[in-house]
């Protein structure tokens, strides 16, 4: 009996040892393919050659392999000039085919492209190879290529979004913010247009609202032919009512309203910007930390904070976090200015209640703690470069980190854009759309200071009379 059990171990050790030799030649196999394939695409010669446009087609038409395998060496071999690190990674035969496209593709759908390649502080440490130090996400996200198994890829790729790009959500919000616009003008016919930009939480929000304003469509509601209203139409539809229920209903918030509507799990610890390695889950999705104490200030947000030694909840809810009436009141009545940031002309109606110090850590709901600042401002106190303290009733100190007032800073003629976004806070996402917008400011500054200089050249000088010259 014991021989047939050690007959068995060794049969299946024996077979295994082959197994891993021939995955070993397949992978190999699998990156010299690609390699070919690159080399052959990047010079077009599928196109001058044999006449396809599309890659993945080429691919199965000429040489058989499945529609899977194609589509991803076509996928690599596409994204391949954009991700290096990735693409060392799979030619090498250190990760698979099947990690490497799906990494790439997530980066191309999620919008990463540009934070992949954004240098880190300071080279961050392999979490499977203390050796092995990564400069970019793009190398980190390589080492779980390599290192990780498949099935667990798209949970780590979600850590490494929320996690290493926490200030870059930041820095998103306030980019989008900067970008973003509305306008509603009255037509001749007596109806009105409605054009606009809108960042992605208030996208969103408008979105959920305009589903849930009105009900779905019924098949009664199809016209002779079976079609449905049209989505735009319900939209407009929606839109009304949702304006309408705001004017009537006594109950709605008619200044200081909800901000959003998602719930919030966090402990209690990472709120605290503590290094425990766990991530705020927003909605069901990972997101940064800095975007979760960020959202724990606004009224909309439902946070359910707990120890995560003990699993108990925290008593941290509203009544703790947000202003009462009596409270939002006195802190209105010290700040009928609006946006404590200096020259910002956002009105008190538009302004959120911001803790001096964060209320996970332990700041008070409190008059003395709370200032009222825009959403705008609100965000930008949130990175790492300012400062605010509160120096009386409806007063702040906001201070950057190279020491300039907020005052200084909104007053300088050199400022990137008229609202005081600075380059260095600027998304790479949109950095291209905001230097386009700079451009036109400096440009617009250019013109007016230009235009004023050549006024006071064309006034004439004073009649000087029979007065000396000296």
């Amino acid at each position: 009996m014991i021989s047939t059990v050690l007959d068995r171990d060794q049969q299946a050790a024996l077979q295994r040892s082959r197994l891993e030799a021939l995955a070993a030649q397949a992978r190999s196999l699998e990156a010299a393919t690609l390699g070919e394939v690159i080399a052959y695409t990047s010079a077009g010669l599928h196109k001058t050659c044999d006449g396809f446009s599309g890659i993945r087609d080429w691919i199965m038409e000429s040489f058989a392999f499945n529609a899977s395998s194609a589509g991803q060496m076509a996928s690599i071999a596409r994204l391949a000039p954009k991700y290096k690190h990735l693409a060392e990674a799979a030619l090498s035969g250190s990760a698979s085919l099947d990690a490497i496209a799906y990494t790439m593709r997530r980066l191309e759908r999620e919008g990463l492209a540009v934070y992949s390649r954004v240098p880190y502080p300071s080279p961050v440490e392999s979490p499977y190879d203390g050796s092995t130090s990564c400069r970019t996400p793009e190398e980190l996200i390589r080492e779980y290529c390599v290192h990780a198994a498949r099935s667990e890829l798209a949970e780590l790729f979600d850590k490494v979004c929320a996690e290493l790009f926490d200030q870059q959500s930041l820095l998103d919000e306030l980019s989008q913010q900067t970008l973003a616009w509305m306008e509603v003008s009255e037509r001749a016919d007596g109806m009105w247009d409605l054009d606009g930009r809108l960042t992605g939480d208030t996208g969103r929000l408008l979105s959920n609202a305009l589903r849930t304003a009105v009900p779905p469509p019924r098949q009664d509601e199809a016209d002779e032919v079976g079609v449905l209203p049209s989505a735009s139409r319900r939209n407009a539809e929606a839109l009304h009512q949702m304006v309408a229920a705001y004017g009537a209903d006594p109950g709605a918030p008619k200044r200081h309203g909800h901000t959003a509507t998602l719930n919030l799990l966090c402990d209690i610890e990472t709120l605290r910007e503590e290094k425990t390695g766990r991530l705020p889950v927003l909605d069901g999705k990972p997101v940064s930390v800095a975007k979760a104490r960020l959202l724990a200030c606004e009224a909309g947000i439902i946070p359910s904070v707990f120890d995560y030694e003990t699993g108990e909840a925290l008593e941290l809810g509203r009544e703790k976090r947000l202003p009462n009436t009596a409270l939002r009141h006195k802190l209105e009545l010290e700040q009928q200015g609006g946006c404590a940031w200096s020259g910002c002309r956002a009105p008190i109606s538009w302004t959120e209640a911001h803790h001096v110090v964060h209320w996970a850590e332990g700041g008070a709901t409190s008059a003395d703690n709370m200032i009222l600042l825009c959403r705008f401002h609100h965000g930008r106190i949130h990175t790492d470069k300012w400062e605010i303290a509160k120096i009386g009733p409806g007063k702040a100190s906001i201070t950057h980190v190279n020491g300039t007032t907020d005052e200084d800073w909104e007053a300088s003629p050199l400022k990137d854009l008229p609202n005081g976004h600075d380059s260095s806070e600027w998304s790479p996402m949109h950095r291209r759309e905001l230097t386009d917008h700079a451009n036109w400011y400096a440009q617009s500054n250019m013109r007016d200071a230009i235009a004023k200089a050549r006024e006071r050249f064309k006034q004439s000088p004073e009649d000087p009379g029979d007065a000396p010259p000296f």
